[in-house]
Order: C-alpha cells, then sequence, then structure tokens
C-alpha cells in the first residue's frame, strides 16, 4: 500500500508539470499557470514525504521534520506579524509616495487585520452563537479565497520572471504613466524608458539591430503636453538619438498603449511578433494580458521598483487583475458563499 501511495504522488505531480508546461506554452501571463505551479510544489511535497516515510531511512526522516520546521515557523512568524509589517510598510510609503487610495492599501489592511480580534469580540458580545458562526464563516470564506488567489499571481508572476526574451525584437513598447507637474518624466516612468534603452543596446552589441521604440502615452487633463511626447524627449536627452523613436500620442491607458502600438507597427509593416513591451515589473503580468487581447503575443520587461513600494505595488495590480475577470469572481463567490449557507443551516438543523 505504501508503495502505491509513493508511485501514485509522484504520478500526480508528474501530470500537474507537465499541465504547467503545457499551459506555459499556450501564454506565460495567466493565473491558472499559478494555480498548476502552487499544485506542483504541493504535490512534490506529499510525494517527497511519502517517500521518506515510507523509506524507513532514520536520517531522512530526521531532515524531513527540520524541513518542515525551517519552513512552518517562518510562515507562522509572518502570519502574525502581517498586520504589523503591513503598518510599518505603510509608514514608509506614506513619508514618501502621494496619499491615494491606491497608496495606503497596506495601511488599510494592516488596520484591518490588527483590529480583527476586537472585532471579533464586539460581534460576539453582540450576536447569537448561530448568526456569529455564520458570519466568521463567510468572512473566512471571502478572506480565503482573496489569499487563495494572491497566492497564485505572485506565483505567475514570479514564473514569469524565469523567462528571457531572445536579442531579436524589432520593436518595444514602452508604456507611459503620469508626469511630474505636467511636463516632467518621473522616476518611475525614467526606470521604464532606461530598461527600454537597456536592452535595445545589449541587442545591439549581440547581433546589430536596434529595436524601434514606441513611447506610448496620451495627455492626460492636467498635462501639458502627451506623455508619449515628454518620454520620446527624454529618451533623446539620454542617449537614444542612434535609435528611432516614436511618440505615441492618444491613448489613455495599457489597453489603449497595446491598441495604437499596435496600428502604428501595422502601418510601418512590422512583424508583431518580433517585439517586446517596456514597463514597472509589477506591471508586466497585467499589461501582457492586454497586449494579447489586442493581439499582441509579446512578453514584457520590466523596471526594477522600489523594495517599499512593492507591497502596494502588487495589491493595485492584483485587485485591477481581479477586476478585469470579476465576473468570473463574483459568480464563484457567490457559489461558495451559497453552500455555506446552506451547510450552515443543514447543520443546525440536525
Amino acid at each position: 500500500m505504501g508503495t502505491w501511495m509513493v508511485i501514485i504522488s509522484w504520478l500526480f505531480f508528474c501530470l500537474s508539470c507537465g499541465m504547467l508546461i503545457f499551459s506555459l506554452k499556450k501564454n506565460k501571463f495567466r493565473l491558472l499557470n499559478g494555480v498548476l505551479g502552487n499544485s506542483a510544489l504541493l504535490l512534490l511535497g506529499v510525494a517527497v514525504s511519502f517517500t521518506i516515510m515510507y523509506s524507513q531511512i532514520y536520517f531522512l526522516e530526521r531532515a524531513l521534520i527540520i524541513a518542515a520546521v525551517i519552513i512552518i515557523v517562518p510562515l507562522a512568524l509572518l502570519y502574525f506579524s502581517m498586520g504589523f509589517l503591513l503598518l510599518w510598510n505603510a509608514a514608509i510609503v506614506w513619508r514618501k509616495e502621494s496619499h491615494s487610495l491606491g497608496n495606503m492599501l497596506t495601511l488599510i489592511i494592516g488596520i484591518c487585520l490588527i483590529l480583527s480580534p476586537l472585532f471579533s469580540r464586539v460581534v460576539r458580545s453582540f450576536l447569537s452563537p448561530y448568526v456569529t458562526s455564520l458570519l466568521f464563516g463567510l468572512i473566512g470564506i471571502v478572506v480565503f479565497y482573496f489569499v487563495f488567489w494572491l497566492g497564485n499571481f505572485i506565483t505567475s508572476f514570479l514564473i514569469t520572471r524565469l523567462f528571457r526574451p531572445r536579442w531579436n525584437k524589432k520593436y518595444i513598447i514602452v508604456l507611459g504613466s503620469g508626469l511630474i507637474g505636467g511636463s516632467r518624466v518621473s522616476p518611475l516612468l525614467a526606470s521604464r524608458i532606461m530598461k527600454a534603452k537597456e536592452f535595445g543596446e545589449q541587442q545591439f552589441q549581440k547581433n546589430g539591430l536596434r529595436p524601434l521604440i514606441i513611447f506610448s502615452g496620451g495627455q492626460g487633463p492636467d498635462e501639458k503636453l502627451p506623455e508619449g511626447q515628454a518620454m520620446k524627449d527624454y529618451g533623446l536627452a539620454h542617449g537614444m538619438q542612434d535609435f528611432t523613436l516614436i511618440a505615441e500620442t492618444k491613448s489613455k491607458n495599457t489597453y489603449q498603449n497595446m491598441l495604437f502600438s499596435k496600428q502604428i507597427l501595422e502601418e510601418k509593416q512590422i512583424d508583431l511578433k518580433a517585439g517586446l513591451f517596456a514597463t514597472s515589473d509589477y506591471h508586466t503580468f497585467r499589461a501582457a494580458g492586454y497586449a494579447r487581447y489586442v493581439g499582441l503575443d509579446i512578453d514584457g520587461i520590466g523596471a526594477k521598483t522600489s523594495k517599499f513600494f512593492i507591497p502596494n505595488a502588487f495589491l493595485r495590480e492584483y485587485i485591477a487583475i481581479l477586476m478585469n475577470h470579476k465576473f468570473f469572481h463574483l459568480s464563484m463567490l457567490s457559489i461558495l458563499v451559497i453552500i455555506d449557507i446552506f451547510a450552515s443551516w443543514g447543520f443546525n438543523v440536525k
């Protein structure tokens, strides 16, 4: 029996790896890859555990226990300190960034986590045990659902970082962001421009081919000139004179960045598959989805984000991705909530 459990666990692990490889070949930028990747890791842990348990090799069993402790203890510490860590990060972001709602996500979540025990005690003192149980069951489902997909999003993003683009690109689309004072390129936007420049120069050294650079970004209501033009001027002022630079100045969001840039490429009869887009590293996953939506089957290169801003940036991207598929997630959550309500009702009837 033990031998069969070991064999079956390894077969399931190999099956999940095969499905992940197949999914990655279809599309490297989708949440399904995170689901399959996390499943493969979980099944690997199960397979290794069964193999060691049924091998009856003493030092391997001790090693397995030590490895489990090394993994579980930090995760437990992270879980219990998450609220305070998020507040610490929020304080840094508050000092260094604007006080927008998007930049206060870690503050809001941190406060909710710290106040959750107090909230639990207050609710239990005012509501009946049945209502309390039902309420916290529903909250637990919602929290688990969003944490589940957050974990899959992070894994999906990390998987994409394993791939490196080839040095054969004919174009790079640089995605815009807001201008400082309505006219100046921000440090975040400058990093995207320099990422495209860096890749283009490295490719030129490899094969003598400089990619066409499309700076994509329209003019906002508080901006004195289009972002695309400001980006082009910045590129020319920072060593990109040897590149062919084009300013796309009509787009208002990432979807339009990709759509209007594609139109320029079609006008110039450039192979749509032979390109990249450049943006901030946390934005590559969602931007790739828009690229594929308009018919650009291309990958992204990401400029590094300040470490203190990574939690907020990832949370914002995660929320945006969920909103892009809000019907699916609302449907799934509704089904889970209905199941929980009926299960709770049936349990109490008995």
